[in-house]
């Protein structure tokens, strides 16, 4: 969590970073690149975590080390999700696929995180307006320069704490039942499509899903159980998981088609936020 103000609204810049790194590593490997070339070309990026991941890849890389095993040797680096999809596309030998797949992943939580960036425009100009106007009303009839010191102490303090108020109303506006709902859903497929085992899959789409009741709903299932159930059976009488998202789970139990199912549903509900 940021605590200053421009550090909070910069961190919802790190999905675009990231989009843009596996981007440009997509590009360069369709183009029969060198992907420690194409990646030391893209030069510095703006996030200071995406820019450590580049960097720490090109030179990996360059020691002709798999991804896999730099994913292992520093995973730190990297979203459990998005560390499980490279080290499956580097096994599978399906690398285009699952750059595609992160690139894909990273964009939507940016468009996402774009709109909460707009819509903290409003508290910010509210903790603006109070830092100009609470010296008036709780300094009264003080002099011009104790107002103004007042006001700058409000302004200071702004910028240099308010990152956590910021931070928090960005949590929430990131969380909403909707939003984990169609996370969970688009990362399930994702993370399926890729070649990650079903057991697996559903760990990391409910731990990216960011919804606490998910979490406890399967902490204390095992891989085999995660792995043997039917979808549809491990989130049935979920309040979590709608009888919708149950019917297309059903439809993906019976025919393996988990994209044209549970990614269509996602994809349905962030049309409508």
């Amino acid at each position: 969590m940021a605590f200053t103000a421009l550090g909070a609204l910069r961190d919802l810049d790190v999905s675009r970073h990231r989009a843009e790194l596996y981007r440009a590593w997509n590009t360069g490997l369709s183009a029969g690149l060198l992907p420690e070339l194409v990646l030391d070309g893209m030069g510095a990026i703006g996030d200071p975590a995406a820019d450590e991941t580049r960097r720490y890849l090109v030179i990996g890389m360059g020691q002709r080390k798999s991804v896999a095993a730099l994913v292992k040797a520093r995973p730190n680096l990297f979203e459990p999700f998005e560390g499980a999809v490279l080290t499956a596309g580097e096994e599978t030998g399906k690398m285009t696929n699952a750059l595609r797949l992160l690139t894909e992943h990273f964009s939507r939580e940016y468009k996402l995180r774009l709109k909460v960036r707009n819509s903290l425009g409003y508290p910010v100009f509210l903790f603006l307006v109070a830092c100009f106007g609470l010296p008036f009303v709780m300094l009264p009839k003080s002099p011009v320069k104790t107002y103004i010191n007042a006001i700058l102490m409000l302004l200071g303090a702004f910028f240099i704490v308010g990152g956590v108020f910021l931070s928090i109303i960005g949590s929430i506006m990131l969380n909403t039942s909707s939003t984990t709902r169609a996370r969970f859903a688009t990362v399930l497929a994702m993370a399926l499509e890729a070649g990650i085992p079903l057991g697996r899959s559903v760990r990391l789409a409910v731990d990216a899903s960011g919804n606490p009741r998910l979490r406890d709903l399967i902490k204390n299932k095992s891989e085999r159980e995660l792995s043997t159930t039917p979808l549809a059976k491990l989130f049935e009488g979920s309040t979590e998981v709608p009888a919708a998202l149950i019917g297309q789970m059903m439809v993906a139990d019976a025919t393996a088609d988990y994209t044209g199912t549970l990614g269509r549903y996602a994809a349905d509900l962030e049309s409508r936020r």
